[in-house]
């Protein structure tokens, strides 16, 4: 019975057929269409089942034999384990595991040797190749002398890969390439020689274009060094000097010949203590070759080598710079223990080098083409290391000739002749330092290497100046000790001693240091402008900036042991610095120091002769002139310095004389000014503050002070003694008034002309004493009036007072 879907399905079928009865028609031939798709699907049905069957029995098939191998597979596992098993319990089959190994180890070591034959026969077959070709064509033989030269360092870096397995085939295969170099290098040398030869050279006349085996010969040398030159055109050698060109090698040994002959046997040239003339020798080599070089050997680079840029005649002198060196080698031994041998042998050396740097801008080919060629003197002195040998005999000599030069008879005797008459005179022995820290310069100035200068620098030249300047502060130490009287009582000063620090030689002592001082503070500052040392200075900073402070830059000192010796600025970072900055501070305090030594030298040389001064007693007594007058004027003009006074006026005048010669302007200005307002102090503390004054003592008090004026007018211009001693001039306008009003200034010496210059008073026509007494005391007002009226400023009320008390007359 039909399922009600399938009902359905059948209901669906035909309504969706037979909508219309119309349909009906075509009822015959729905049948055929359903019968033909039932025969369809039973076909295909039975095809079905046909094709599940076979699978199926396949399937079974398969099975059955996987399982029969691995139960065939198990069963051989079975077998080999308990074979294993009792293999592994026999001592036979371990003996046979060894046999076995020994076996393998030998194979291997047969193997490893006919590598090794191979490779010998290799290194064979490449060195006959290369040698069967070099007469021929030697570019082509330089194809088999690469691959052996590759062969080499091949070999070599696996070498060391291996813990120096080999290191037998590696000396074999490098001895190899070594020795077909030299071969090939011996044979095309040999025969360049015999065509120089043949040709007549060295001459200078020669003219290789007539023979072309000239050409050929060069060219195939050329050749031969090909691959080491390019390694120089590409980079891959680069900061390397490339060694001499192969055909002017063989050029430069009857060069060399010649060399020897003269400089290396027993010929008169030869002789140590004349290095120059070896050295001449070679530069007149170069120069007799240099128009050779530029004709024929020029044009045969820019044919053969046209990437390379070489200049023939930088070429030439690369050729004969060997045998330089080879004498250098030879003659350093011999003059090592002979100071003055080997400074001449290097500063000829030096000049050697400068030559060639200046006049033939040489430099190595392959050298960095920024830096500067630092010379054969830079590998005599730090490749070689002569350098410290060197400096110590430079050393001990500055310092010889330094102990020369502060011990000569007339060492420090003042030089009048050597500077301007406006600066301050150096002694001789300042002078004479300063030339030979001038040619201690020119000795290291051609170095190129900044260590080797900043040592010069240091371990000379500052150590100098500090011993002179050590040499100075004792003699200036030793003034100030032996001048104090306590110092004198202590270490028991003898007369003598005591003399010689007074008057003018105390003070010539005293200048001495002052002058020297000065002047090499001055050359320092200049020598720090100069473009030598500001090179030097640009160098420091430079690395300062970019180094380790503790790293070491001259010999063992660090950055801030260079910047103690030098400035300070090295380590602050300040751009306004110089080399001599704290040597040349040092030297300028000392200069200031001696500076107020002098001025209390002098002020208290015044001083102590002015003390019978202060004990004079006649400035109250009352003279009258032969007319009996009160007012006694007229005798003024007559009057003459005091007694006491003369001496000290007389030293003063002495001490100004002797500064105004060797100081500067300045400085004696300065002290001029210093020293008159010392003795302003003392006359007014000592002399005015203790007397009472008549009008003749007030006279005469002026009479005096006028001729300390004058002698400073000497001497100074108006304005730099202008207000130094006002008050003093103030103070003897006052005493000095006349006893009426309208009386006129003392006609002293002077005295007129140094009130008028002051503003001082009204001309002639002044103020009786007693008006000005009374105004002066009536109230400050009119006090201050009165000042006002005689145009004084230094003098406050209660001093103007004070001294007008001093008058006697105002009084009587």
């Amino acid at each position: 019975m039909a399922s009600p879907v399938q009902d359905t399905r059948v209901e669906d079928f035909l309504n969706d057929k037979f909508q219309t009865l119309a349909d009906l028609d075509t009822l015959d031939e729905l049948l055929s269409s359903v019968q033909n798709q039932q025969s369809l699907l039973r076909s295909q049905l039975e095809a079905a089942e046909i094709a599940i069957h076979d699978t199926e029995k396949a399937a079974y098939e398969h099975s059955e034999k996987l399982l029969n191998q691995a139960q065939k597979f198990q069963q051989e596992q079975i077998d080999i384990d308990r074979r294993l098993q009792a293999i592994a319990a026999s001592e036979e089959t371990k003996d046979a595991a060894r046999q076995i190994q020994a076996s393998v180890d030998k194979l291997q070591r047969l193997e490893l040797a006919k590598g090794y034959v191979e490779l010998i026969q290799l290194v064979h077959n490449l060195s006959e190749e290369a040698w069967k070709q070099i007469d021929t064509n030697p570019k082509a033989a330089l194809v088999p002398y690469k691959k052996l030269q590759h062969l080499s360092k091949d070999l070599k870096t696996r070498h060391e890969e291996t813990e120096e397995a080999a290191v037998h085939l590696v000396d074999h295969v490098e001895r190899a390439s070594s020795e077909i170099w030299d071969s090939m290098k011996e044979k095309l040398s040999g025969e360049f020689q015999g065509i120089l030869t043949k040709m007549g050279w060295p001459s200078t006349t020669l003219d290789v274009t007539q023979d072309p085996a000239f050409e050929v010969g060069f060219c195939k040398l050329l050749d031969l060094q090909e691959p080491e030159l390019e390694s120089f055109v590409d980079g891959t050698e680069k900061g390397k000097e490339c060694p001499a060109l192969l055909p002017l090698e063989v050029m430069a040994k009857p060069l060399g010949l010649r060399f020897r002959y003269h400089f290396e046997g027993d010929k008169q040239t030869n002789r140590l203590d004349k290095p120059e003339w070896f050295f001449s020798h070679i530069l007149t080599l170069i120069e007799d070759y240099t128009p050779f070089a530029n004709t024929y050997i020029q044009p045969l680079l820019d044919k053969h080598l046209p990437r390379s840029g070489r200049d023939a005649v930088l070429e030439f002198i690369t050729a004969v710079l060997p045998m330089l060196r080879r004498r250098i080698r030879n003659l350093l031994p011999q003059i090592v223990q002979h100071a003055q041998l080997l400074s001449h042998f290097i500063h000829e050396m030096i000049k050697f080098d400068t030559v060639l740097r200046d006049d033939y801008l040489y430099a190595p080919y392959g050298a960095d083409a920024e830096a500067i060629w630092e010379g054969i003197t830079h590998e005599v002195l730090v490749k070689d290391d002569w350098f410290g040998q060197w400096l110590k005999v430079e050393k001990d000599f500055a310092l010889s000739r330094y102990q020369n030069i502060v011990n000569a008879d007339d060492a420090w005797q003042i030089d009048y002749d050597s500077v301007e008459e406006h600066e301050a005179k150096p002694t001789k022995s300042a002078i004479r330092l300063k030339d030979l820290l001038e040619t201690i310069t020119e000795r290291y100035k051609p170095l190129t290497s900044f260590r080797q200068r900043l040592r010069f620098l240091i371990d000379i030249q500052i150590n100098v100046l500090d011993q002179y300047l050590d040499r100075l502060n004792s003699s200036a130490e030793a003034f100030r000790v032996l001048s104090s009287s306590i110092a004198r009582a202590v270490q028991g000063t003898s007369k003598e001693e005591a003399d010689a620090l007074k008057g003018i030689p105390g003070l010539e002592r005293l200048c001495r240091v002052y002058g020297s001082a000065m002047y090499l503070e001055g050359c320092m500052r200049d020598w720090g402008e100069d473009v030598f040392f500001l090179e030097i200075w640009e160098e420091l900073h430079d690395r300062s900036s970019n180094q380790d402070k503790d790293k070491q830059v001259a010999g063992n000192m660090t950055i801030q042991d260079v910047a103690d010796k030098t400035s300070s600025a090295v380590m602050s970072g300040d751009d306004d610095g110089a080399l001599f900055d704290e040597t040349a501070g040092a030297f300028k305090s000392l200069q200031e120091r001696t500076d107020e030594m002098i001025i209390e030298h002098i002020g208290n040389s015044v001083i102590e002769e002015l003390k019978a001064y202060t004990r004079v007693t006649i400035w109250s007594s009352i003279e009258n002139d032969h007319t009996g007058s009160e007012d006694s004027s007229q005798l003024h003009s007559t009057l003459t310095i005091s007694p006491e006074v003369a001496q000290p006026l007389a030293t003063l005048s002495s001490f100004y004389a002797y500064t105004s010669r060797v100081l500067t302007v300045p400085s004696f200005h300065r002290i001029v000014r210093q020293t008159m307002a010392h003795i302003q102090t003392h006359i007014l503390d000592y002399v005015v503050a203790r007397s009472q004054f008549s009008a003749f003592g007030a006279r005469q008090l002026a009479r005096d002070c006028t001729e300390l004026w004058v002698i400073s007018a000497q001497f100074a211009p108006a304005p730099v003694t202008e207000g130094v001693t006002r008050k003093l001039k103030e103070t003897c306008l006052l005493l000095t008034l006349p006893m009426v009003d309208g009386g006129e200034v003392p006609e002293s010496v002077g005295f007129q002309d140094v009130l008028e210059e002051a503003g001082l008073g009204e001309g002639k026509n002044l103020m009786g004493i007693r008006t000005a007494v009374g105004r002066a005391f009536e109230d400050n007002e009119k006090a201050r009036g009165l000042i006002e009226e005689l145009g004084i400023r230094e003098l406050p009320v209660a001093e103007v007072r004070g001294l007008l008390r001093r008058r006697v007359e105002a009084w009587a």
